[in-house]
């Protein structure tokens, strides 16, 4: 299967001041058609940088080199016009926070409808637009009809709400999907039925997610593959089974460890600030298999097997065949 995104030594930095700061290093991630691929790490590590990065949504201050290639196209050079083409249909987005997201002015059928309508459509596709919006929402387990399309997203749950993102996303029938954080701040109710949602949007829409998540059980349940992110680095990549039950990377291990399911075991420490980056391994300061190397040297990646890559120091010059017992008891 052929790859629908590329993403080549992205790094994205700040100017704040007189100084950058610099928080995507050498990203490096493809997803195929119709993969989700989804990426998880700590809160504030850079995940939702890298989405908007995708969609072109940094802020002007961003300084970005690297390579962005969707569908053999550089994003990155695209001028805005050739590339607004792109967002919102072939490439759309499911964004984080239904709250600040949606417009409490605007009712939400016409909120989904606008994604796909314009002002010189007739009568006619106005119809066979707000007909989709219908269907959509019937599909998302919402009510069909005017009265639903009518309401205002402060009428409505918090569970609805996250739906209707859902469908202004849906609407255009994309190709890739960016996926921003949807269990986020809510119940455990509702992060269940997002994860069903998703888990049917899969089976059904056949298109590729980018899958921004902190929540890794809802990535366990969605994705194919999983890029473990850390400080701006992707530290390990590999199909949701090896990720899940055979990490490998130290950070990967305390992660896994710390599901409720896993015995809820926190990592000691916190990541550190991107202005007070560690010499060598960013991990290193709450690593607990650290060596003289990992505090000198920025790690490498390895292929441990096919399509499994981590970021680590362990595994230098070792024979990775037998990384598994390595792993185990070294």
């Amino acid at each position: 299967m052929s790859n629908l995104l590329e993403i080549k030594n992205l790094n994205v930095g700040f100017s704040v001041g007189d100084h950058q700061v610099q928080i995507l290093n050498d990203v490096s991630v493809n997803v195929a058609e119709k993969e989700v691929l989804a990426i998880i790490g700590e809160t504030g590590c850079g995940k939702s940088v890298t989405g908007s990065a995708i969609l072109k949504l940094l802020p002007e201050n961003a300084i970005i080199t690297g390579e962005i290639v969707f569908k053999g196209k550089n994003i990155l050079t695209m001028d805005d016009e050739t590339f607004r083409q792109l967002r919102g249909k072939e490439i759309a987005s499911v964004p984080q926070s239904p709250s600040t997201s949606l417009n409490p002015l605007m009712r939400v059928g016409d909120q989904v409808a606008e994604c796909v309508m314009n002002k010189n459509c007739d009568d006619d596709e106005k119809k066979k637009i707000i007909a989709s919006v219908h269907e959509i929402f019937s599909r998302l387990g919402l009510p069909r009809g005017d009265k639903f399309y009518n309401h205002y997203p402060c009428e409505l749950s918090g569970g609805m709400c996250q739906r209707v993102l859902i469908a202004m996303g849906m609407i255009t029938h994309p190709e890739l999907l960016i996926v921003d954080e949807p269990t986020k701040a809510v119940d455990w109710a509702l992060r269940k039925e997002v994860i069903e949602i998703f888990c049917e949007l899969k089976r059904e829409m056949n298109c590729a997610m980018f899958f921004i998540t902190h929540d890794i059980a809802a990535a366990k349940f969605v994705a194919d593959r999983i890029a473990v992110m850390y400080c701006g680095e992707i530290v390990e990549i590999g199909t949701t089974e090896t990720i899940i039950n055979n990490p490998q990377h130290p950070y990967t291990k305390g992660l896994i460890a710390s599901m409720p399911s896993k015995g809820f075991n926190v990592m000691n420490g916190f990541m550190p600030s991107f202005n007070e980056l560690p010499n060598g391994c960013r991990f290193s300061d709450r690593c607990e298999c650290t060596s003289d190397i990992c505090f000198n040297r920025e790690p490498q990646n390895v292929e441990l097997a096919q399509d499994h890559f981590v970021k680590c120091s362990i595994y230098k010059n070792i024979d990775v065949s037998g990384y598994l017992n390595y792993a185990i008891t070294g």
